[in-house]
């Protein structure tokens, strides 16, 4: 599978290293109390590139988007659940962990993963 490189990725990339400060600013549905916590300042450096590259899904969004929005689904949506109360502290650190423990098992190949595999030939995602 092969992912697109978007238009201005080289310029978005070449700023650095996410800070979970930038992380918070950019997805305000993630909980400002988890911004000192190691867990997160590790997912947000590990992950920056892709959650640049990420967007929140449009509620039309019917077979689940392009790759910025699988992006959002699986690196945001934790967090944005634990943000409106509806999971445990512990529990969503715990999954940010074992996402950790999961890229850094194979980092080169974990953004192919993410993006559910299309069939040949299958629309584009997205509003009509």
């Amino acid at each position: 599978m092969k992912i697109p490189l978007s238009s201005g990725l080289d310029t978005r990339a070449a700023r650095g290293a996410m800070t979970a400060d930038e992380f918070l600013a950019r997805f305000p549905e993630a909980p400002p109390d988890l911004a000192e916590e190691p867990v997160l300042q590790d997912y947000v450096r590990a992950f920056g590139p892709l959650l640049r590259l990420a967007r929140k899904p449009t509620p039309c969004m019917r077979d689940g988007g392009d790759h910025p929005h699988a992006f959002y689904t699986r690196l945001v949506t934790d967090l944005a659940i634990y943000g409106m109360g509806l999971a445990r502290r512990d529990r969503t650190l715990a999954r940010l962990q074992a996402t950790l423990d999961e890229y850094r098992r194979q980092p080169a190949t974990f953004a192919c993963t993410l993006v559910p595999r299309r069939p040949p030939g299958a629309p584009r995602s997205g509003c009509a």
